[in-house]
């Protein structure tokens, strides 16, 4: 009952909305968003409960030693410094040594926003609530680490998580609610979906960007569109690879690391006994059948090392694929694969990069890496996820280069994949009652 009541009351005060009562398309024929995004609603006095990404690395004394995720959501707290702003985040999780409270992110965000961020101890308490119901227009305030209750961890509906003490307790002091973090948007977790079931709900601008950026490699209306995937997680390679050949959102998939390995085994190359084994303790002796159906379905779409650079006691040896020895693993593409890489991807409208091409964090083998990142950045327009792809364009110092680098590393993967993100899918189901309104 307290739950149709609060969504019927927030729902008729999401009439200030200015796209609620819009067409679905602009009078120009522009197709409107499938969620709605701050631009459509008023947020001066209005009190905001936001969900960001603070999670970072943090040392054994509590320091915060990368201050890029906090940064990336500033455009987004800046927009709304006419608005009582409530942050919620979550650092890290139960069992690691980085579990800890947000008092240092408070700090650190203070220090980046120009702006106090107050951190309050509590998350939906008494003590919450009232740090909650007194703030002022342009006040910030950051509550508790959100996994320090127990429900928000449960993998739940939003109807479900709607209903749980989190969403009770403090959806009646807002007046409506963003979603800006697109790197936990992957989980069904009470403080990212639970709010959008009665609060009117948007996308920050931060989660705007990322998914604009990834449907422009997705949608693949521009000619040629590259997709470069490495790493060691192949089945997410795979997935992603299923998921843009399927829909026509890639002209040449470029192949590195054990996704190539497996797409080589697939194509009945030998590719040594280290390497099988390197696929089988991997348990992806699976995907090989998979990786032989798309060879055989998209012929000339996936391509694949045509040499690699093996780790022989610590030096780099190239050679031909058809001539892998057995016992030295792969631990880079060669430089032959490097060049050819390198052409499709700078005469490319699009590129998208997930993944390192080898063993990036030994200096012998990051050729490959290091030279397809700078390849990408000449490219039209080009997309970079994926926690390692994001280290090594740091360490290369081409961050402004790259048109847009994902902070969503395992949420960047599952949306390539195709796969629903149910903080996206709660944001538009959010809209579509709102319009309805």
């Amino acid at each position: 009952m307290w739950l149709q009541s609060c969504s019927i009351a927030r729902l008729k005060s999401a009439m200030t909305i200015y796209s609620l009562c819009q067409p679905l398309t602009t009078p120009g024929g522009t197709k409107l968003k499938d969620y709605l995004i701050m631009d459509d609603v008023m947020l001066d006095h209005k009190r905001v409960l936001v969900r960001v990404d603070f999670n970072s690395p943090m040392d054994p004394s509590g320091n915060i030693l990368d201050d890029k995720r906090i940064k990336s959501h500033l455009d987004t707290l800046r927009a709304l410094e006419g608005s009582r702003v409530v942050l919620m985040a979550h650092q890290s999780r139960a069992g690691k040594k980085d579990y800890t409270t947000l008092e240092a992110h408070a700090r650190l965000a203070t220090r980046l926003l120009r702006r106090d961020v107050t951190y309050i101890d509590d998350i939906f308490g008494s003590h919450a609530q009232s740090a909650i119901k007194s703030l002022m227009p342009g006040e910030v305030l950051l509550l508790e680490n959100t996994r320090f209750y127990a429900e928000e961890n449960m993998n739940r509906s939003p109807a479900d998580h709607a209903k749980s003490h989190m969403v009770r307790k403090l959806a009646p002091l807002f007046d409506l609610f963003i979603n800006d973090a697109f790197a936990v948007s992957h989980r069904s977790h009470c403080s990212v979906v639970g709010f959008t079931e009665v609060l009117p709900s948007f996308a920050g601008l931060l989660m705007d960007k990322e998914i604009t950026a990834l449907d422009r490699g997705l949608k693949g209306n521009e000619h040629p569109t590259v997709f470069s995937l490495g790493g060691t997680k192949a089945d997410d390679s795979i997935k992603v690879t299923q998921n843009v050949l399927s829909r026509g959102g890639a002209d040449k998939i470029l192949t590195s690391g054990v996704v190539a390995t497996v797409f080589m085994m697939a194509a009945g190359i030998d590719v040594g006994e280290a390497n099988r084994k390197f696929v089988e303790d991997q348990e992806y002796l699976d995907q090989i059948p998979i990786a032989a159906k798309l060879l055989h379905d998209y012929p000339g779409k996936i391509v694949l090392p045509v040499d690699v650079a093996l780790n022989q006691n610590g030096e780099r040896v190239e050679v031909a694929v058809d001539k892998l020895p057995t016992a030295l693993p792969i631990a880079d593409i060669g430089l032959e694969t490097i060049v050819n890489y390198s052409k499709y991807m700078k005469e490319a409208k699009v590129t998208v990069l997930n993944g390192p091409t080898g063993v990036f964090e030994q200096e012998k083998f990051r050729l490959g890496t290091s030279e397809l990142l700078k390849a990408a950045t000449e490219s039209g327009y080009s997309i970079a996820g994926g926690g390692h792809s994001v280290a090594a364009i740091e360490q290369l110092g081409l961050e402004s280069k790259f048109t847009h680098v994902s902070m969503g590393g395992g949420a960047s993967i599952t949306y390539l994949s195709g796969e629903p993100l149910p903080g996206i899918e709660a944001l538009k189901k959010a809209a579509l009652r709102a319009r309805k309104v």
